[in-house]
């Protein structure tokens, strides 16, 4: 990895898959483990400042779509603290409209000075439509998470974010991992769930299916309450999985670093 933050996009094609929740979850358990978080929000529903409890940053303040209408807009002008603990939040603009982009505009707003001495992860909440957003997305992090609720159209949303992943690491970001398939809303006592559970693994390798998040009622509280679950309902099973699967990226990560280091020294020896 590189001395910069650690960046972890967080998509899928498919609406209604956790994508947000998972977001802002994610950059509330790296922050409450003492990591500066960033959380990007490209989608244009602007939903990731609800559930951090700033929902007002929706409207005018300045927000990440800024550096897509002006390219020298240095993206910390459009960076927000949280009430969460080490959150910022780069808000989206729920009126931006869709246009043609370069596709490494974001990449090029995240690698900047300020940024790399501000934060130590970066989580980007990504539109579930086709567009240059998705692709910025993608260009831009080091690995990415799909959230999917497994029922029978998991794997066509599945299957139509992989097929972007492969385009976007061929043509703008060789480095962009597929970090796991992660379900929500999951309850592997339902056999229509273990069901797509099995057809995914088969499909992408068992490694790449994500421990996951049952199916837990604190979460849409939560959101509902603009707080992340770890701070609404610390002991509820949404808490402690979302908890789990940010120790599992961290292990991935770490994994990763090792291997290219080993792979480095060995190349240099």
């Amino acid at each position: 990895m590189s001395s910069g933050p650690l960046i972890v996009a967080i998509a899928n094609r498919k609406g209604g898959t956790g994508k947000t929740t998972t977001a802002v979850n994610l950059a509330a358990e790296w922050g409450g483990q003492g990591h500066r978080t960033l959380l990007i929000d490209l989608d244009t529903q602007g939903h990731a400042a609800i559930g951090l409890g700033c929902a007002e940053l929706r409207h005018g303040k300045g927000s990440v779509h800024d550096v897509f209408r002006d390219p020298q807009c240095a993206i910390m002008r459009t960076v927000h603290k949280t009430p969460v603990e080490n959150v910022w939040l780069a808000p989206a603009d729920t009126g931006f409209m869709s246009q043609e982009m370069d596709a490494m505009t974001l990449h090029r707003a995240l690698f900047d000075a300020e940024v790399a001495a501000g934060f130590e992860r970066i989580v980007v909440d990504t539109p579930p439509t086709l567009d240059g957003l998705l692709v910025n997305g993608l260009a831009a992090a080091h690995g990415v998470v799909v959230p999917f609720v497994p029922h029978h159209l998991a794997g066509v949303g599945v299957r139509q974010l992989t097929r972007l992943f492969y385009q976007v690491a061929t043509r703008h970001n060789p480095g962009l991992r597929l970090l796991g398939l992660l379900p929500v809303m999951c309850d592997r006592h339902v056999r229509l769930h273990r069901r797509v559970l099995d057809d995914l693994g088969r499909q992408f390798g068992k490694r790449r299916i994500l421990r996951g998040i049952r199916a837990n009622i604190k979460l849409a509280e939560a959101f509902e309450a603009g707080q992340p679950v770890g701070e609404y309902a610390p002991r509820s099973a949404g808490s402690m999985d979302y908890r789990l699967m940010s120790q599992e990226l961290e292990t991935f990560f770490n994994v990763q670093e090792a291997k290219e280091y080993n792979e480095n020294h060995t190349s240099c020896g």
